[in-house]
């Protein structure tokens, strides 16, 4: 008498071979679609595109806080010559009116204590600029890196110990290590330089007009 032990199926159905063949196709494609997509360009093109998306994200961030610094600058300049000055003050855009209705608020404030907390504001968001530019760089940097050591490590736990299978992945997994640094290099390139030279005369200006403003309030108040 010959005794049949059935098995159960992957896909849940009653058991004969042809679902026994679909079960184990099915099977191998997905572990094929998971091979290819480590070994392959999915996690690299993965990696890239967030890399690329930060490298997007920092570049619309320090260009806002630059255009800041730099309508801050040229305002409290202007105020600073502005008896000397000839002509109207050219118009400017929204943000040149909130730093003039803050910059008015100071001056006529009656609180010398929060003027001077208002005045230290703007100092810290200035200084804060180049720590930004720092932190996105050294963010591209270590999320290229990232990529790189990931995709290493998991081509080596699918591949085994065969250490040559894994000279096609590192050259795709490599990828992302050079796409983090072009991104660096390019975001201190476009900022690192315009950046230095807008902070620090955002500073000076920061101070000579607080300067100037104090000694008006000791002047009228005397």
């Amino acid at each position: 008498m010959i005794t049949f032990r059935a098995s159960a199926p992957l896909c849940g159905l009653a058991p004969c071979s042809g679902c026994a063949r679909q079960c184990s196709s099915a099977g191998s494609g997905r572990l094929w679609a998971v091979h290819w997509f480590i070994q392959g360009w999915g996690l690299t093109a993965v990696f890239c595109a967030a890399i690329t998306i930060v490298f997007v994200v920092a570049m619309l961030h320090i260009s806002a806080e630059l255009r800041w610094v730099r309508s801050l600058t040229d305002h409290l300049g202007y105020e600073l010559v502005a008896e000397e000055a000839e002509g109207a003050k050219p118009p400017g855009g929204l943000e040149v009116a909130e730093i003039r209705d803050e910059a008015h608020a100071v001056t006529t404030s009656g609180d010398p204590v929060w003027a001077g907390k208002e005045v230290r504001s703007w100092q810290m968001r200035a200084h804060r600029l180049e720590p930004a530019l720092s932190f996105w760089g050294e963010l591209l940097r270590q999320l290229g890196l990232l990529g790189t050591v990931l995709g290493l490590g998991l081509s080596l736990m699918i591949s085994g110990a065969d250490a040559s299978a894994l000279l096609g992945p590192l050259a795709l997994a490599v990828w992302t290590t050079v796409a983090g640094l072009t991104y660096s290099i390019f975001l201190a390139g476009m900022f690192q330089m315009r950046l230095a030279a807008w902070v620090d005369a955002c500073e000076k200006n920061i101070e000579a007009w607080d300067a100037r403003r104090r000694a008006r309030k000791h002047g009228g108040a005397a």
